[in-house]
C-alpha cells in the first residue's frame, strides 16, 4: 500500500519534561488516560516492560530515554500480516520558551488490510489521551 497510516500529533503542556514523563511512566497515571490489564501491577515503566492482553494485544518497549522518548511495539496475534513496526511513540520536547510539547505518533497501519479502521480508532484515542496526559501533567497535585 503506498499511502500511509500514522496519527501523528504534538500538544502543548505547561508542566516540566519529568511531570509529563511521570504520567507516561506511572501506572496510577496511566489508568486515566488508557486502559492496563487487570492484573498490571504498579510499577513504573521500564526498558523491559511487556504490557499483555492475552489473546488479544501485547506492547512490548522497545525504546526508551527517560524524559525523552518511550516507544512500544504492538502485536495483535489475530493480525493475518506479520508485523513487527507498528506502534505508539512518545516524544518530549522543551522549546526555546520552556514549553513541554508531546509528540505522539501511532501507526503505521497501512500494511493492514484493515488499516483504515485500526487509523480511525488511533485517532480518536490519540485525542482523548493526549488532553487528559495535559490535564493530569498540568495538575499540582492529584488525589489518588
Amino acid at each position: 500500500m503506498s499511502k500511509s497510516l500514522i496519527v501523528k500529533n504534538n500538544i502543548r503542556i505547561n508542566a516540566p519534561l519529568s511531570r509529563v514523563w511521570e504520567v507516561l511512566t506511572k501506572p496510577r497515571y496511566i489508568r486515566l488516560w488508557d486502559r492496563l490489564p487487570e492484573d498490571f501491577g504498579d510499577y513504573d515503566i521500564d526498558p523491559a516492560t511487556v504490557i499483555e492482553w492475552p489473546g488479544y494485544s501485547r506492547l512490548s518497549v522497545i525504546e526508551f530515554i527517560p524524559n525523552q522518548k518511550l516507544r512500544y511495539e504492538l502485536y495483535v496475534p489475530t493480525w493475518e500480516e506479520r508485523v513487527t513496526n507498528i506502534g505508539y511513540t512518545y516524544t518530549l520536547t522543551v522549546d526555546d520558551d520552556g514549553n513541554t510539547w508531546l509528540g505522539v505518533e501511532i501507526g503505521d497501519f497501512a500494511i493492514l488490510a484493515e488499516g483504515d479502521k485500526y487509523y480511525d480508532t488511533s485517532v480518536d484515542f490519540e485525542k482523548t489521551a493526549s488532553q487528559k496526559i495535559k490535564e493530569l501533567a498540568e495538575k499540582r497535585e492529584i488525589a489518588l
